[in-house]
């Protein structure tokens, strides 16, 4: 029997300068805190992270500390929900801003009847400093809408943006978490998507109702920093590019299958949309051409990888 309804889970690697931040913001929570409690998992930190958190450990009983020695996003998150005591595990990243609501949305979505399997939170920008006039909010925003429900079944097997999501820890146990082979960890670039390859799974084996397994819920809002690397473009093209090899990794596509030309099917019509949007957008031209960029590096990214599964 599990103790508590919601076990919120945040995997750290050196942000001693804003972990503390996101911790702040949890301890101002509206939900009670006999109904959840917060699990950092510092993943290998060589900073002060263990100094920042240890204030919160000793002033909130409900927040608990684990050094995870072994670098990697998917290992520290699975350390997260194996430690968790809660009926639910939510996941936030270490550079947010938290809502006061948000733990009480989040739960409210999470315990509503028929349960969705997995539920993902609002997250838009929080900027380090003012970004360039063509660097628009939707670059980093991550919603479905305005309002609650479930994702359309098209859409749904992708899930939702990892850093504010929630899901049963009992599902988490039945899908073994998230791959190790997936979040990479530490200094570099890893192959990207072990929320997205977990939400996959689930998808594959509910298809059948795809269209009523994952929940939106805005109420659950935070805000993710955005560090002025995110408009330097080389680092958005190798993001794009890195997130096209991991879709192709996860649906294993073998080059010049039906499923390779469907996707690369998506940079014609992304070419027409750019003609589209340069004659229709508000924006500045730069913005759809970086989105177009964008598109193409993640097709490259998908080719690429898809070519390494033959």
């Amino acid at each position: 029997m599990n103790e508590l309804p919601l076990s919120v889970v945040i995997c750290t690697y050196n942000r001693a300068d804003l972990i503390g931040l996101a911790l702040a913001d949890l301890t101002r929570q509206t939900l009670d805190t006999r109904q959840f409690e917060i699990i950092v998992i510092d993943n290998n930190s060589r900073d002060t992270t263990p100094e920042v958190v240890r204030p919160f450990t000793e002033q909130y009983p409900h927040i608990r500390y684990f050094f995870e020695g072994k670098p990697g996003r998917s290992i520290a998150r699975n350390r997260g929900w194996q430690e968790a005591r809660g009926e639910f595990v939510a996941y936030l990243d270490d550079d947010i801003r938290v809502d006061p609501q948000w733990a009480t949305a989040m739960l409210r979505a999470l315990q509503q009847t028929p349960r969705p399997l997995a539920v993902g939170g609002l997250v838009e920008p929080w900027y380090a400093e003012t970004p360039p006039a063509w660097f628009v909010r939707d670059f980093e925003l991550r919603s479905w809408g305005d309002q609650p429900g479930y994702i359309p079944a098209q859409r749904a097997p992708f899930g939702f943006a990892g850093g504010n999501m929630g899901i049963a820890k009992k599902v988490l146990q039945q899908y073994g978490g998230f791959q190790e082979e997936l979040g990479g960890g530490g200094e570099h670039m890893p192959r990207m998507g072990e929320e997205t390859d977990l939400f996959f799974r689930i998808y594959k084996d509910h298809q059948a109702e795809a269209d009523r397994i994952f929940w939106f819920e805005p109420a659950a809002r935070i805000q993710h920093w955005t560090p002025a690397r995110n408009w330097q473009i080389p680092y958005r093209l190798q993001r794009s590019h890195a997130s096209g090899a991991a879709r192709a990794w996860m649906m294993q596509v073998k080059p010049y299958s039906w499923q390779y030309w469907r996707v690369l099917a998506f940079g014609v019509k992304s070419t027409f949309r750019l003609l589209k949007s340069l004659a229709t957008t508000k924006h500045p031209m730069k913005t759809e051409w970086v989105k177009y960029r964008q598109t193409l590096a993640y097709l490259k990214g998908f080719s690429d990888e898809s070519r390494t599964l033959k």
